[in-house]
């Protein structure tokens, strides 16, 4: 399938003559053109510190948003890390946002190669060869990861958030041993979660899967306007520490019967849309209550570059990600790192209201326990007061703490 947002910078949605986006002091934007060796012209934001005082080139801190996130999303960490010295960039990602491709993308356009690749060209077309410090938050966390696995020499330090990492997919091992041993028979595979999930009293599907099917972009999206602004007022309210109705917990194993515990935004009702089930919790939520507490982090002048963005874009670019997670071919390419694991200093950051932390069973365990970190890399699992699943926007004076003081033991060390 064809995937036309943004094909061609000489059609009628070019981003490059949009209006400029509403940003706080100390934030500016512009685009990176990578097109001499790549096809993409990146839409970055950036704070820089004040050269003057320094004369050496500032450290770069990398930032890669998730989903529906954009580079806005970093609108508040940008300037607080550029006063502590850093040269601070988040980019929209391919297919979000006002970054777009000279060429035609296609579903096979968005691999996990592709992800360090953009990251990448992105680095070197800044003018450095070493970033300080990848963050990734949410999806963010894939290309973070998979660029601390890649590139050690290019990323020194790595950050995630709200997304911690179970390792890449492992390929059998010692399926075929040597001499003369029998081959040992393979486990059979368990069940597809879909199916379980369907098979339950009260049927459920994962919403990952739920964004991979062909209706999902129209379903989300239209009708815009309005009616955009709504549906993603209550997804970023669900998902924030502002909802009552976030109770985040270790689960004890991939089972459909654990997953079910979780709210509908992760594991939705079967028949839902994504916008059915937001709707459904929304209900019961007083509208005067969610904006006062949404004006804390995400007021609704800033909700609206979201609404404008998407109303523009839709979501589809950000939705064939989620093919690299759930259709073996594609994550299939992930193998190459198989038996590796994150061989550079890692912190994991969560809102202690964030059921992110814990919607993989095991991949928190997995770090914690060095199983995807290397050994004695991983330097602990940072839990935030007053923080859901937006952690960068709901306490971003505290992610910035924890950023700069990995930053500052890896350069002791």
């Amino acid at each position: 399938m064809a995937y036309t947002h943004q094909d061609s910078p000489s059609d009628a949605t070019d981003p490059t003559t949009l209006p400029p986006l509403p940003l706080p002091p100390g934030v500016s934007s512009r685009y990176v053109d990578c097109t001499t060796s790549h096809s993409l012209v990146f839409h970055i934001l950036e704070s820089l510190p004040d050269l003057k005082s320094s004369g050496a080139k500032p450290k770069l801190v990398l930032l890669c948003h998730g989903f529906p996130d954009l580079a806005y999303s970093w609108r508040k960490m940008l300037p607080l890390l550029s006063s502590q010295g850093y040269h601070a960039v988040a980019f929209d990602q391919r297919g979000f946002g006002r970054t777009f491709s000279r060429k035609p993308l296609t579903e096979s356009s968005f691999s996990p190669l592709a992800l360090i690749r953009d990251t990448v060209a992105l680095v070197q077309a800044l003018g450095y060869t070493s970033v300080s410090c990848v963050v990734g938050h949410d999806f963010g966390a894939v290309p973070a990861s998979l660029c601390a696995l890649a590139r050690p020499d290019m990323f020194h330090c790595l950050v995630l958030m709200s997304h911690p990492s179970k390792g890449p997919p492992q390929l059998p091992f010692n399926t075929s041993p040597s001499y003369g041993e029998p081959s040992a028979a393979p486990p059979p595979p368990p069940p597809p979660m879909d199916e379980a999930l369907a098979a339950l009293p009260r049927p459920r599907k994962p919403y990952k899967w739920y964004y991979c099917e062909p209706s999902s972009n129209a379903e989300m999206t239209y009708p815009a306007g309005v009616h955009l602004h709504t549906f993603l007022r209550g997804y970023f309210h669900l998902k924030s520490a502002d909802w009552d109705g976030n109770h985040p917990h270790r689960l004890e194993g991939w089972t459909s019967t654990e997953l079910e515990k979780m709210p509908r935004y992760y594991v939705m009702d079967l028949a839902d849309t994504m916008r059915q089930a937001v709707a459904r919790d929304m209900e019961a939520e007083d509208p005067q209550t969610v904006a006062s507490r949404s004006s804390r982090w995400l007021p609704d002048a800033e909700l609206a570059v979201y609404v404008q963005e998407y109303g523009r874009t839709t979501f589809q670019g950000g939705l064939n990600w989620y093919k690299v997670l759930t259709q073996p071919e594609m994550a299939a390419e992930m193998e190459v790192w198989s038996g590796m694991k994150i061989p550079i200093p890692t912190v994991l950051i969560c809102g202690k209201g964030d059921w992110g932390t814990y919607q993989v069973p095991g991949a928190l365990e997995a770090m914690e326990q060095g199983k995807s970190v290397g050994p004695g890399l991983y330097k602990g699992t940072i839990l935030l007061d007053g923080a859901g699943h937006w952690v960068n926007q709901e306490q971003p004076e505290r992610c910035v703490e924890e950023i700069s003081r990995l930053i500052k033991e890896v350069s002791r060390g």
